[in-house]
């Protein structure tokens, strides 16, 4: 009788021991969430996305056993960045997952934020780069990272711009430096890529500004030393 008490308690206490053991390594893990446009997608000039620097920040989470789970959805080529203000203020569900986009942000420890390359890139070319639709760009941005932290509290990283088509250097070292800014006011940090453009090596086509997988592997690497 006695044997059989012990052997209960062996196998209790090895479940207990398990269960303990596999909730320390979950919340050891981290879901990953990445919102923007064709950049944060990893769009090429061909029409069709690759792998981007979230796709490979997940890669390098799950090869160092630190990735729960990894949401892209709301990463569209050519979202504009009053169009995601419009889908969080609607709660937009998920288009694979269909849960709603506030309900996904709230659960990730990371949040990376990459949009404003399609969007300034192609007004470029429509007309000047004006005061005013940088200012638009940027009061629409900290109305997002405002709306944000209303439901959420943990690490937001902003990837910043380079310049492009009529998107001048010194258009983007403003608007970098205003998006820095912006970053601290609500307690993100900010990753500037800008340097990325002047090596050729980092793109697929001169007459474009989507980036080649290099420069998303070396983005993902910047990444993940901001994280681990």
């Amino acid at each position: 009788m006695k044997r059989r008490y012990k052997i209960l308690l062996i196998i209790i206490s090895g479940i207990i021991i398990t269960i303990i053991i596999n909730s320390v390594t979950l919340k050891n893990k981290l879901t990953l969430v990445s919102m923007g446009d064709g950049v944060s997608l990893g769009m090429t000039p061909y029409k069709v996305a690759g792998s981007s620097f979230n796709d490979y920040l997940k890669e390098i989470l799950e090869e160092n056993h630190k990735l729960d789970e990894y949401n892209n959805e709301f990463s569209q080529s050519h979202l504009k960045i009053h169009e995601l203000n419009e889908i969080i203020e609607d709660n937009v569900l998920g288009k694979f997952t269909r849960i709603p986009i506030k309900q996904t942000i709230a659960k990730a420890e990371i949040l990376t934020i990459c949009i404003g390359m399609d969007e300034l890139a192609d007004d470029s070319l429509e007309d000047n780069m004006t005061i005013e639709i940088i200012e638009n760009y940027l009061n629409e941005y900290q109305k997002l990272l405002k709306t944000i932290r209303t439901f959420y509290d943990k690490k937001i990283i902003i990837i910043g711009l380079y310049p492009t088509y009529n998107l001048e250097k010194k258009d983007i070292v403003e608007i970098n430096n205003s998006l820095k800014k912006i970053a601290g006011k609500y307690n993100c940090q900010f990753l500037d890529i800008l340097p990325f453009y002047l090596n050729a090596e980092y793109f697929l086509e001169k007459t474009s500004y989507y980036m080649n997988y290099k420069a998303h592997k070396k983005i993902a690497v910047m990444l993940k030393e901001m994280i681990i």
